[in-house]
């Protein structure tokens, strides 16, 4: 029987925090913005690139303007390198072990594609990954199901044999939405009271808790 777990990549793989702060100011310094704490930004990212941008932006603008916003802060991002960016600790480990138990390992972020391949080029190599995807033309951002069920559908496995661990209400109802087992993190972005509101109804406090949970 083929299993797997898949992984959202931000604030659960990755402590991405910081580096997403400082690329949202550093466009917003471009177009005459003023800055946004790095708590502002963890209550807004989650849900793919777009929505992080047009929620950082202190005024609606025209579509076209939009884009040119989006553009400018996919660039500084993409070339930044994430230098602040950090594996959670105790991630390498679980990995690993679930690899020992036979899992298929996979990641669906709601970064774009190009974005969620250059930071796992940096910090998720080596780590027993089989499948690495971001939001693109096949996938969706989530909650969205149909992302998780192509992830599962290149990994060869069953819905009812897959987990997917996620810090944020998008990976609660991803999971609910495409027939997965959810495991919500609460190491990561949101609180447990936001996650239980999201419909989550397994926690893992720390990354080890999920060797207790996914056996």
């Amino acid at each position: 029987m083929n299993k797997a777990v898949i992984f959202d990549l931000d604030g659960t793989l990755l402590d991405t925090l910081d580096d997403l702060t400082d690329s949202i100011n550093a466009m917003l310094n471009e177009y005459g913005y003023k800055p946004i704490g790095r708590e502002r930004v963890r209550a807004i990212i989650g849900s793919g690139a777009k929505k992080l941008i047009a929620d950082a932006l202190p005024e609606r603008v025209s579509d076209e303007e939009f884009l040119k916003r989006l553009e400018t802060y996919n660039r500084i991002y993409n070339a930044s390198g994430s230098p602040k960016t950090k594996l959670f600790g105790g991630i390498s480990e679980v990995l690993s072990e679930l690899k020992n138990r036979g899992y298929r390992l996979a990641v669906l972020s709601n970064k774009p594609q190009h974005s969620t391949d250059k930071v796992a080029e940096k910090y998720l190599s080596g780590l027993g990954f089989d499948f690495i995807g971001g939001q693109s033309d096949k996938i969706k951002c989530k909650p969205d199901p149909a992302g998780a069920l192509y992830v599962l559908k290149e990994l060869g496995v069953k819905p009812e044999n897959a987990f997917l661990v996620g810090d944020g209400e998008t990976d609660v109802l991803a999971a609910i939405n495409a027939g997965l087992t959810g495991i919500a993190a609460l190491w990561g972005n949101r609180t447990k009271d936001q996650l239980k509101n999201a419909g989550g109804k397994i926690f893992a406090e720390k990354p080890e808790d999920l060797l207790k949970i996914i056996l």
